[in-house]
């Protein structure tokens, strides 16, 4: 997967109504708006760069190792499930159908607005093209992670937007995650904290040491609402974090990720630039085109609370 002439960069394709993206030998049509009520609902260069460098990270490793039981005191282990991702600020959904490409099932979240006017459209129009399935909830950085609510249909953090009707059985995407994604999310002071403090609460609510009990978040003991099983279906280390940005602010992004390691114990290292080349993102571009953005790969270290 490269950025072929075919692929024109973001900022060339805003006045588009709708997009054919090629990516993985399909091609994604998405309606994209740039109307200015929201950044969310057109595509942004962060979501191209970290998809193709996905892409190229993860073909071939869409199936995860879980563990099934016990025999003569050693793991019985089996390649039986698609991993889970789960992405903040899936826009027009571009980096949640490329996960899924590539055999993810993945939770694409964002504001009620784009979900409604972008999201979950794009994501059931192209459905049938990737073997991962897509689900798609509206999810609020500023509510409390112990009010998340799990199995509604539309929301996490505004549960209820819709009746729901009794002995409703339909499947929803839940903790634990093992991938965490977000691209074009650090751009403003004012987000970096509920950002940072969501993606701290799913690290916390996906990971529990051997046989320990589920993780707290901020201190405060998960609600029951919440659905864990066993400690065994909890992942033995916290998920794995990506995140791409663009350095528009270099100070803001600085201190974004200071602020990440010392208050929520998110550790991430920028991922080199001639990794990204590598991987096929820029190819078919001048080098202007993409200038200014970054991957940055990173994980909780499983111990430090959310500052309040």
């Amino acid at each position: 997967m490269d950025m072929s002439d075919t692929i024109q960069p973001a900022h060339h394709t805003k006045h588009l109504p709708v997009l054919a993206y090629p990516f993985n030998k399909v091609a994604f049509h998405l309606v994209q708006r740039d109307d200015g009520i929201s950044n969310g609902t057109a595509l942004w260069l962060g979501a191209q760069v970290l998809s193709v460098y996905l892409s190229a990270e993860f073909k071939g490793k869409s199936r995860k190792t879980i563990e099934t039981g016990t025999d003569n005191n050693a793991l019985v282990l089996h390649d039986t499930a698609r991993p889970k991702a789960v992405e903040l600020g899936s826009g027009i959904g571009l980096t949640a159908l490329a996960l899924a490409s590539l055999g993810y099932d993945v939770l694409a979240t964002d504001t009620v607005h784009v979900c409604a006017s972008v999201l979950r459209s794009n994501i059931n129009a192209n459905a049938h093209l990737v073997p991962g399935r897509v689900y798609v909830r509206e999810l609020d950085w500023g509510v409390d992670p112990t009010g998340w609510i799990w199995d509604d249909p539309v929301s996490i953090t505004s549960p209820a937007l819709l009746p729901r009707k009794g002995g409703d059985v339909r499947d929803f995407l839940s903790p634990p995650f093992d991938l965490i994604v977000s691209s074009d999310t650090i751009y403003d002071m004012a987000l970096v904290a509920p950002l940072f403090e969501t993606i701290h609460a799913l690290s916390a609510l996906s990971y529990a040491p051997p046989l320990s009990p589920p993780s707290s978040l901020s201190g405060i003991e998960v609600s029951p609402a919440l659905p864990f099983k066993s400690p065994g279906t909890l992942i033995s280390k916290p998920p794995v974090i990506y995140l791409a940005v663009e350095r528009r602010d270099p100070t803001l992004i600085t201190a974004a990720f200071r602020r990440a390691s010392e208050e929520w114990g998110l550790l991430f290292q920028r991922v080199p630039e001639k990794r990204l080349r590598r991987a096929g993102v820029g190819v078919g571009w001048d080098a202007g085109e993409w200038e200014g953005v970054e991957v940055w790969r990173g994980r909780w270290d499983g111990v430090t609370r959310a500052v309040k």
